[in-house]
């Protein structure tokens, strides 16, 4: 079964003055599940705070998830710059732990300026080399690192690369931030087979892992270069994916795991709205 769940606050909840320990009420009310945690802009969110939050959530039966900083780049081939993503990722899974939260999303990296081929092994280098110091501290233990597939064409993430990379260690999940596939290629998503073409990938690498993933989605606006802008599902622009093609291609292909909604400002209104379709076909 698939778990839905927003990706943040709101502005629904802000506009309903809801804070972060009112979000699980507000959340388990709508008939949702799951909940992403932003540590997109660093991670200097207290561990005791960090603890409260999953409490309240546990609490209502709601799981958890955080995302790590955006600049995070494995790709980048500077040590430096290698031991400040680590530690990033560090911080961001102490947080995790201290909120109970048991996946962690990841941007996997950008071009800066190197070729394609150069920048995606940089990228599986560093991230296997990453694991390998966090097994080796057991700081992955009950706990999922999750590479994100990309909507830009300077960013490194295909469905086909982020499989490799998650291919590097069990406790690696994809994540499929199907807004970003189609905006990455520029409306491919249509139908519901282009959809199980994603799923076809993760399991043809991935064999039964691939069946398991930890997914994200919002209709996006592209241009020629990809990724522009995350929008509504109400908004009036020409633009997808359509969450129902994505729904019966996860209930065709058995997939199982969690779906947060990144819409823009609605993100919570229409997870729900992907929560009861979904559970209309179930």
């Amino acid at each position: 079964m698939i778990e839905f769940g927003p990706a943040g606050m709101d502005e629904i909840m802000d506009a309903q003055k809801i804070d972060i320990f009112a979000v699980p009420a507000y959340l388990k009310k709508l008939g949702l599940k799951t909940f992403e945690y932003p540590l997109t802009h660093g991670t200097n969110l207290n561990l005791d705070k960090a603890k409260l939050i999953g409490e309240s959530f546990k609490k209502e039966g709601i799981t958890l998830s955080c995302h790590a900083p955006y600049y995070i780049n494995f790709a980048n081939p500077d040590p430096l710059a290698f031991d400040k993503n680590v530690g990033y990722i560090i911080a961001s899974l102490n947080i995790c732990r201290a909120m109970g939260a048991d996946r962690l999303v990841f941007h996997p990296g950008s071009l800066t300026g190197q070729t394609r081929e150069v920048a995606v092994k940089n990228t599986y280098e560093g991230i296997r080399e990453m694991v390998k110091i966090l097994n080796e501290q057991n700081a992955l233990d009950g706990l999922y690192l999750c590479p994100e597939t990309m909507g830009k064409h300077g960013q490194i993430g295909t469905v086909e690369e982020v499989a490799q990379f998650v291919s590097i260690d069990e406790h690696l999940m994809p994540t499929i931030d199907f807004g970003h596939v189609n905006a990455f290629m520029l409306g491919g998503l249509k139908t519901e087979a282009d959809f199980d073409q994603i799923f076809a990938t993760l399991k043809r690498v991935l064999g039964e892992r691939g069946s398991v993933i930890h997914g994200h989605f919002s209709r996006i606006e592209y241009g020629a270069k990809g990724e522009l802008k995350h929008i509504n599902f109400d908004s009036p622009e020409p633009f997808g994916p359509d969450y129902r093609a994505l729904i019966q291609s996860l209930k065709r292909n058995n997939i199982s795991g969690r779906i947060v909604c990144e819409s823009r400002g609605h993100q919570s209104l229409d997870a729900a709205t992907m929560n009861s379709e979904y559970h209309n076909i179930f």
